[in-house]
This record gives structure tokens, C-alpha cells and sequence, in this order.
């Protein structure tokens, strides 16, 4: 069933029991978890803000905080930093999660970095689109998390494979804090490789 939401009142995301499958390049896998299930969820006493903190992947906690002016999506690992990222390039009115949340998992089955689906409906048939939005994640950093890539989903038919090769090849080398995400769609002049091969070193 799906969960249409203005942007600013989106409530819960969840993750539960997550399922492997080999994919993408660099030989990562990833482990799918469901959404909308699984959260602790609490209002804020003096504003109109709802909060939700989520049972993760591999010891990490997926924040949701939702108000008046939008909604975002942060990460930890342990219990204190976090990273509020911004929504992708907004295409309409509503916005709705995906149902399933993706994590990319390095050689030792580490999670390096996430991909969830933002879905935007409006007013009008044919109003609304679709984005992937690919987050590094920091175990280590002094933030949780940082957006790399909006990848524009509803038009281009590889888009789950462009996700995967942003989350693979751009996120485990992002800047956090300096670097703005990248937005992929169909008048992008360079594509996902050719950013990840400019940006090695000599290049």
C-alpha cells in the first residue's frame, strides 16, 4: 500500500530484516530492507516536528525528522553523530518513500553507503517523478552520513544501476562537508564513470 504524504509531514521510515543479493560493480553486494516498519517515533513539544529514529542495518539507526517546511533523512552509528541531509530536487507537491531502503555493502559486508527512493505525486495526472538518493556513509567521521547523488529514477530505465555505481564508485571517496551531491538525468553531460574516473588522483 502506498504512503502519499505531503513533504513536510512525512512520518516514519523503518528498516527490518534485510535480504542479500550480489549486484553492482567493485564486487559489493546489498542487503534490502523494508520501509515503514520498526521505529520509535515521538512529537516535539514546542513546534510541529515529528521525529523518528529507525532500527538500521549492521548497528546503524536511520533518523526521520518531519515539519512545516520539509523533511529529512540522517544516520548514526553511534547514538550521537548525524548528518540532516536535503530532500532531492523536489518534482511536485507530495513526496512518498520508497517501501524498500538499499545498503551497499564493502568485501567484509561493512555498509559504505545507502539508497532510497524519494516518489512525488501532485495535484494533476502526470504531475511528479521520481528520485534515488545515494548517502555515504561515515562510521568514523564526525557526521553519519553525507548525500553523494540524486539519480532522476522515474525516466531513465537504468536508474537503479546508475544508484549503484554512484553508491560504489563516488561514495566511499566523497568529501562530506565540502562536496554538493551530483544530479543525474537525462541531460547530465558526464555520466557516473566518467565523474568517478576524473576524480582519481592525476586526473
Amino acid at each position: 500500500m502506498q504512503h502519499f504524504m505531503p513533504a513536510s509531514l512525512i512520518a516514519i521510515l523503518a528498516l527490518a530484516v534485510p535480504a542479500h543479493a550480489q549486484s553492482g560493480g567493485a564486487g559489493h553486494d546489498s542487503a534490502y530492507v523494508r520501509v515503514f516498519d520498526n521505529c520509535t517515533s515521538y512529537q516535539a513539544e514546542d513546534e510541529p516536528v515529528h521525529f523518528s529514529d529507525c532500527a538500521g542495518f549492521a548497528g546503524w539507526t536511520v533518523h526521520i525528522v518531519a515539519g512545516e517546511h520539509g523533511a529529512a533523512v540522517a544516520y548514526s552509528q553511534r547514538g550521537k553523530e548525524t548528518q540532516w541531509g536535503q530532500n532531492p530536487p523536489r518534482a511536485a507537491v507530495f513526496q512518498d518513500l520508497g517501501q524498500v531502503m538499499e545498503w551497499r555493502l564493502d568485501a567484509s559486508g561493512a555498509p559504505f553507503a545507502t539508497i532510497y527512493r524519494s516518489i512525488f505525486t501532485g495535484y494533476e495526472r502526470g504531475d511528479g517523478g521520481q528520485y534515488l538518493t545515494v548517502a555515504a556513509l561515515r562510521p568514523d567521521g564526525e557526521v553519519g552520513a553525507c548525500h553523494v547523488a540524486y539519480i532522476e529514477a522515474a525516466q531513465q530505465p537504468n536508474a537503479n544501476q546508475i544508484a549503484r555505481d554512484a553508491a560504489d564508485y563516488l561514495a566511499p571517496g566523497w568529501q562530506c562537508g565540502i562536496e554538493e551531491p551530483i544530479v543525474f538525468d537525462l541531460d547530465s553531460e558526464m555520466d557516473v564513470l566518467t565523474v568517478a574516473a576524473q576524480r582519481r588522483p592525476g586526473h
